[in-house]
């Protein structure tokens, strides 16, 4: 068996003062493999909601009571000036043992809103592995390891139209094979994104993902849970939606080492 990092996020909108009306929201885990979850993010860091955590395959909670979504979710470290782009840390509620929720099931949310300002919106990434059968496609003896970063564009940033959309493609090289350990980034204004393996026709997410909850800086990046195995030649496939309402300059670098055959 082998693991391979993988999202599933969620996008929830509560009644404002819903007091101890708690809202589910329910995440359909894929048929092509179990997921098991380390950490997880949400967005915004404003958020003022208790959430509880059920799985739906035994009815078993996660949790004794409801939570406030700050005692165990991460976010930015920062908040974000206004003017060129930010690199913002990502620091992730870290578990303190993986879980593993059962392929074909599904794995529910229940959120209640407690800031009395009317209807509240966030999002929530529970960040883990896909548990794959067989052995990794890393795994064996390779000439040459090199360290090395693969940027969003050829000049480092790419900017999406206000409240627009871009696909970016980031092709790799052909001379090696690219595992990705960690992701970094900055960016001007709120955003999304879907991040998908073009060589192997694989999303590394169930849904749009905010930005804030997929990349780092250098003192804390997006630190995978897993390595995502790029093979040489092909294309990682970006899909990013401004939600900003201004223009929005982004830069993502995906960070890991070359594999020389």
């Amino acid at each position: 068996m082998w693991k391979e990092y993988y999202i599933y996020g969620i996008t929830m909108v509560l009644p404002g003062a819903a007091g101890a009306v708690f809202t589910p929201g329910n995440i359909r885990i894929d048929t092509d493999s179990d997921f098991e979850f380390i950490k997880t993010a949400f967005t915004p860091s404003s958020a003022r909601v208790r959430v509880k955590y059920r799985d739906d395959t035994n009815g078993r909670y996660l949790q004794k009571d409801s939570q406030d979504i700050r005692s165990i979710g991460g976010t930015t470290l920062t908040s974000l000036p206004a003017g060129a782009p930010t690199s913002l840390g990502l620091i992730p509620f870290i578990w303190p043992k993986p879980y593993i929720i059962s392929a074909s099931t599904n794995f529910t949310v229940e959120a209640s809103d407690f800031s009395g300002a009317g209807e509240a919106a966030f999002r929530l990434a529970f960040h883990g592995s896909k548990i794959r059968p067989g052995q990794a496609p890393w795994d064996r003896k390779y000439r040459a390891m090199m360290p090395y970063v693969y940027p969003v564009s050829s000049t480092g940033t790419v900017t999406i139209g206000a409240s627009g959309s871009l696909p970016v493609s980031i092709p790799t090289d052909n001379d090696a094979h690219f595992l990705v350990y960690k992701v970094v980034g900055a960016r001007t204004g709120a955003a999304a994104l879907t991040v998908k393996d073009g060589g192997r026709d694989r999303q590394w997410m169930n849904t749009e993902i905010h930005i804030d909850s997929f990349i780092g800086n250098g003192q804390f990046p997006n630190i995978l849970a897993s390595p995502r195995f790029i093979a040489r030649g092909s294309v990682l496939s970006l899909a990013l939606t401004d939600l900003s309402g201004a223009p929005n300059t982004v830069e993502i670098n995906f960070i890991g080492v070359k594999l020389y055959e």
